[in-house]
C-alpha cells in the first residue's frame, strides 16, 4: 500500500503556498477526492492569506507582520495534513491516485518490520454532543495512523473512518448516548500494523 508524503519539512512560507496551490488544483474537481475537508474553497482561502501575509512580511518586515504570516502558515499546514490523511483513505493506498492529488509518495526504502499496534488507546472527555475524542500512543516509526470502528462487540464488524498522521481522532455525528468500540493501527515503511487493542466509548451526549 502506497503511503502519501507531506513533503513539508524544511519548506519556506514561499514554498508552502506553491505546494498548497498545486494541491488546491489537482484535488479541486477530482473526481477521486469528492469530499476533501476543509472544502476546496476554504483551503484556497487559506493560501490566499498566506499569499498576502507573505507579501506583508517583504512589505514591512515588522514583528507584527512576522507573527500574522506565521500563523497563516500553521493554518494552512494544518489544512494540507487534513487533506493528506483525506487523500490516503480516499486512495485505498492507490499510487497513482494519491499522485493525482498532487501529493508526493513515500519511497519505502527497507522495511524497518512490522510496527507494534498502538497503545494505550484511550478517550479524552468532550462536551460536544454525537462526539468521541480518541487518543493514544503513538510509536516511533509510525507515519500515520487508520482508526477503525465497530457497533458490536459479538463479533466486531470493524470499518475504516479515518486516516491521521496524529495520534488523536475525533469522531463526530454518532448517536448520542450509544456505545461505540474503536481501534487504531499504525501505518509505516513495512505496511500496516494490526489494530490496538478496542476501546469501548459512549457518545457525548
Amino acid at each position: 500500500m502506497a503511503r502519501v508524503k507531506l513533503g513539508l519539512t524544511g519548506l519556506p512560507a514561499t514554498g508552502l503556498v506553491a505546494k498548497a496551490q498545486a494541491l488546491h488544483d489537482n484535488v479541486n474537481g477530482n473526481p477521486a477526492f469528492p469530499n476533501p475537508v476543509p472544502t476546496p474553497a476554504a483551503f484556497q482561502t487559506l493560501v490566499d492569506d498566506l499569499v498576502a501575509k507573505n507579501a506583508a512580511v517583504e512589505a514591512n518586515r515588522g514583528r507584527r507582520e512576522y507573527r500574522e504570516r506565521d500563523t497563516a502558515e500553521a493554518a494552512l499546514v494544518e489544512a494540507v495534513k487534513q487533506w493528506a490523511g483525506y487523500v490516503q483513505m480516499a486512495s485505498a493506498g492507490d499510487a497513482a491516485v494519491i499522485k493525482s492529488s498532487g501529493f508526493e509518495v513515500v519511497d519505502r526504502g527497507s522495511p524497518v518490520g512490522e510496527l507494534d499496534p498502538p497503545r494505550n488507546l484511550g478517550t479524552r472527555a468532550t462536551n460536544m454532543e454525537g462526539r468521541v475524542s480518541l487518543r493514544w500512543q503513538r510509536e516511533v516509526d509510525a507515519d500515520m495512523h487508520h482508526v477503525y470502528m465497530s457497533t458490536s462487540n459479538d463479533p466486531f464488524a470493524w470499518q475504516l473512518i479515518g486516516v491521521t498522521t496524529k495520534s488523536r481522532f475525533e469522531v463526530d455525528q454518532l448517536e448520542p448516548g450509544r456505545f461505540y468500540w474503536f481501534a487504531v493501527s499504525a501505518i509505516g515503511a513495512a505496511g500496516e500494523s494490526s489494530k490496538s487493542e478496542p476501546c469501548r466509548a459512549m457518545a457525548a451526549a
